[in-house]
């Protein structure tokens, strides 16, 4: 008689494709489907659900769930999901409310990614809230970096929920010099010029403000380059008007929300983020996959990726004169400065088959 599968529902509230989107598509690609059995919880209109149906694993979608971390009246149908269909694991991302169901359908094993540095504002009142709401709705809490882990015990979450299991993600593949001019065509770049692109949500804490500045500063010295905006979100308009006022609109495409967004980074020449803060950046470990030279701002988990001076640069969260210095050095160097450690360091640290074998046993050793 085969062994039963272990039951694991994934619950992710995100209705746009995010870091949390990525990583999920990322450790479903690699998941031991003999011995695990699972699905995903996703809201209506989810531009996750026809990804996650591509990968032939089921999806169930939930009217009643917002695209929030905290939406009370989600708590009951979820609540009476898990208890119809009785899963082994809920493993929830930027969902406190599945927590919450999770909890009151009694279920076995509760565990929780948290994808983003954790806010350390607040006294001990505070801290101290956070401890009791993370130790009554979860078992075990991954942090996808160093940093963010060490984020989490510093605000508050009880050391010994914590385990760190990097990002990993699945190597890029090459392009040749004809699809790379295809790519960049698409979007109304120029093939001829050096592609630097920064991959992010167009949000505050992305701060493209510095990426245009920095670009600016580049293009008064260099007019062989072409810079790339590759994403969507809430401040693209503001930004778009900023690079008008600025004058390089001609050398600045903003390509939107892209869905195999992996054949535009392996066009680029240099990955750039330019965060405030940020737990480890999927975008910069998938480029270096393929020995693309990043620049980064110094900010929580970048600097687990970007070995400063060996694959890339890092320059303090805001200073766009070094970012555009940094920018103007990888430009007048040869890839093969900074492609081999690149490469080294992802084949050993940020792997997707590697991070899916440390989730699954975390699985199997259940709450010890």
């Amino acid at each position: 008689m085969a062994k039963a599968k272990m039951k694991v529902f994934h619950v992710l509230t995100d209705k746009n494709i995010g870091g949390a989107g990525r990583w999920l598509l990322n450790y479903l690609n690699h998941y031991d489907r003999e011995t695990f059995q699972v699905s995903v919880v996703l809201p209506k209109g989810s531009l996750l659900i026809p990804e996650v149906e591509k990968l032939e694993v089921p999806v169930i979608v939930m009217a009643e769930m917002a695209d929030k971390s905290l939406d009370y009246k989600a708590i009951a149908p979820l609540q009476k999901l898990f208890i119809d269909e009785a899963p082994d694991v809920v493993h929830t991302h930027a969902s406190l409310t599945a927590r919450m169901a999770a909890k009151f359908a009694k279920v076995y094993l509760i565990v929780h990614t948290k994808h983003c540095m954790e806010s350390t504002k607040g006294g001990y009142t505070k801290k101290r809230v956070k401890k009791i709401i993370n130790k009554t709705f979860s078992h075990k809490i991954i942090g996808v970096s160093e940093a963010v882990s060490e984020s989490m015990a510093y605000g508050g979450v009880d050391i010994k929920q914590i385990v760190t299991i990097c990002n990993g993600i699945t190597p890029l593949q090459p392009i040749s010099k004809e699809e790379r001019a295809e790519v960049l065509k698409s979007y109304g770049g120029d093939p001829s010029k050096k592609a630097v692109g920064i991959v992010a949500r167009l949000e505050a804490v992305k701060d493209h403000k510095t990426f245009l500045l920095g670009a600016k500063e580049v293009l008064s010295k260099e007019d062989n380059v072409c810079f790339y905006v590759i994403g969507d979100g809430s401040l693209r308009e503001k930004l778009v008007a900023q690079t008008q006022k600025l004058g390089i609109e001609q050398n600045v495409i903003f390509t939107g929300f892209i869905s195999d967004v992996e054949r535009m980074e392996a066009a680029l020449d240099i990955n750039v983020i330019t965060s405030k803060e940020e737990a480890l950046c999927l975008s910069i470990i998938e480029t270096m996959s393929l020995g693309i030279p990043s620049v980064g701002t110094n900010a929580g988990g970048i600097k687990e990726v970007i070995a400063d001076g060996k694959n890339g640069y890092l320059v303090p969260v805001g200073n766009y004169k070094a970012l555009a210095e940094k920018i103007e050095l990888v430009l007048h160097s040869p890839r093969s400065k900074y492609s081999g450690h690149a490469k080294h360091l992802v084949e050993r640290n940020f792997q997707a088959k590697y991070m899916t074998k440390e989730i699954e046993r975390l699985y199997l050793e259940g709450r010890t």
